[in-house]
């Protein structure tokens, strides 16, 4: 009798150190799970950037880059190269397989995904960070490589059904909250939306780079608000078309950073 007094007292002590289920337990699981597009989406993302970085001219010692305008990831385009007697071959042929190696181990691909290399041609040094059109290559190689040429990776996807308001189109609670622990969420990385009649990365109610300026006109405590726009020449991509991502409506997810040049 005894024994079982003790295992009782044992027990009600067990119990009395129990705690109990977070009240926002649901919302949480459901932006984990959430958080399992956004990592697929920036991995993906990430190991094209780093391929990219890997195949700088001083890294490799070549005088031109290896990959082409419009090659990537579930890329259906890739900009032809013209050869020295004016016949056109591929260019950027092993890309998809180079940048694989850049990938996490056993990540399994998304083939909704796409992500793509964006060579983007300017008038000279002061706008090598503008929004020129994309180059074009001739028979001494990639474009990329051309003085005043930014080169871009660009990652796009229409938002997954379970995670978008289906009225709206716009990311829904559980995914914002996911997207908000991402990297660069606002700024290189967001949803797409309409402003001011252009296409720009959003990030909630905010959009990106918030800058405050005075003038003799302005008041003091007057904020201006810059955005990050959509570049014309992946407004232009038949792949960003095909995914309907060129649609304000469609609110698709958007990823872009600048390598180098």
């Amino acid at each position: 009798m005894y024994l079982w007094i003790v295992i009782a007292t044992f027990i009600t002590l067990l119990y009395s150190y129990n705690i109990g289920l977070r009240a926002d337990y649901d919302r949480v699981l459901a932006e984990t799970k959430a958080q399992v597009v956004l990592t697929k989406f920036m991995a993906q993302h990430n190991a094209v950037k780093e391929y990219l970085n890997s195949q700088a001219p001083e890294k490799t010692g070549e005088t031109r880059v290896s990959y082409y305008p419009g090659d990537g990831y579930n890329s259906t385009t890739g900009t032809k190269d013209l050869a020295s007697d004016g016949s056109e071959v591929e260019g950027g042929t092993n890309f998809k397989e180079l940048m694989e190696n850049y990938l996490p181990y056993g990540y399994n691909p998304d083939e909704e995904t796409v992500t793509k290399v964006f060579c983007i041609k300017n008038g000279d040094n002061s706008e090598v960070n503008g929004n020129g059109p994309q180059c074009t290559s001739g028979g001494d190689g990639s474009c990329c490589s051309d003085e005043f040429t930014g080169i871009y990776v660009v990652s796009f996807r229409q938002i997954p059904s379970r995670w978008k308001n289906h009225i709206t189109h716009l990311p829904n609670a559980d995914l914002i909250g996911a997207m908000t622990r991402v990297g660069g969420y606002g700024r290189f990385f967001g949803y797409l939306d309409e402003v001011d009649g252009e296409l720009a990365i959003a990030s909630g109610a905010k959009y990106d780079s918030r800058v405050q300026y005075h003038s003799a006109d302005d008041e003091l405590n007057q904020t201006a608000f810059q955005y990050r726009h959509v570049l014309q020449a992946v407004l232009d991509d038949p792949d960003f078309k095909e995914k309907k991502c060129d649609q304000a409506e469609t609110h698709c997810l958007y990823a872009i950073w600048q390598i180098y040049g």
